[in-house]
């Protein structure tokens, strides 16, 4: 499996706090926000949601990686494994809650660059999430693909020899699919494009606008030199006139 880069404290980024009034015993109030068990149950959900949407890997297996003994839980999950307890997870929730209200208070949230930065991450969230669902519903793994799978991983990693029927599907399946998400990806990227009106502004030229390199001002600010540290110039003496001849 993949190397997972999410972690907890991102995954909590991607979705809303507060849940009041839902009729569930009141956790605590922060600043008047309520955490419910059920708003907590919620968030829970909605981060496993989260994990198997951006990460490709089925919810149900996500769940298997939470809940089976460590040996049988694959490297790369088990960080988020600890994080996903439950005391851990409150833990981390709670801790939000509050740096997020802090934030809310000091008008950090509304400043325009901080508007900017979650407008990109929400971007870049859909569009993950919106190519995935759409390469899913493209692909299709037959029994006989998944047996032949399962029997090249028992031939090819011994480990692979003591895992149960159903094991060595879901760890086939999850090849299988990866194989086959590379190759509709370019197709399915195409027909998303097909939905949507681009008109291009035949008066801009793009190719000399791409050739250009980005200027950072800040660089250009770091470089220029400080008034203080600005030398006056050095004057040359004129050069004396020859003496008149006598």
């Amino acid at each position: 499996m993949k190397k997972l880069y999410f972690s907890l404290t991102l995954l909590l980024s991607f979705f809303s706090f507060a849940y009041c009034g839902d009729g569930t015993p009141v956790i605590e109030s922060i600043d008047g926000n309520k955490i419910t068990t059920a708003g907590f149950e919620s968030a829970f959900d909605t981060a496993l949601d989260t994990l198997s949407r951006t990460q490709n890997i089925e919810k149900k297996n996500v769940i298997k990686f939470l809940t089976e003994e460590e040996s049988k839980v694959p490297q790369s999950f088990l960080q988020l494994r600890n994080e996903f307890r439950k005391r851990k997870f409150f833990d981390r929730y709670h801790e939000m809650m509050v740096v997020k209200s802090a934030a809310d208070k000091s008008g950090f949230s509304k400043r325009s660059d901080i508007k900017e930065i979650l407008k990109f991450q929400e971007m870049q969230l859909i569009y993950g999430m919106y190519i995935a669902e759409q390469i899913e519903s493209r692909i299709k793994i037959t029994e006989q693909e998944l047996n032949q799978g399962c029997q090249e991983l028992r031939t090819k990693y011994k480990q692979a020899e003591s895992l149960t029927l159903e094991q060595c599907y879901d760890a086939a399946r999850a090849q299988i699919k990866g194989r086959k998400s590379e190759e509709v990806y370019k197709s399915v990227l195409d027909r998303i494009k097909e939905t949507v009106a681009i008109k291009h502004n035949d008066k801009f030229d793009l190719e000399k606008y791409l050739d250009k390199e980005f200027s950072f001002p800040e660089l250009s600010k770091e470089e220029a030199p400080k008034a203080e540290e600005t030398k006056a110039p050095e004057i040359t003496p004129p050069t004396p006139a020859p003496e008149a001849t006598k």
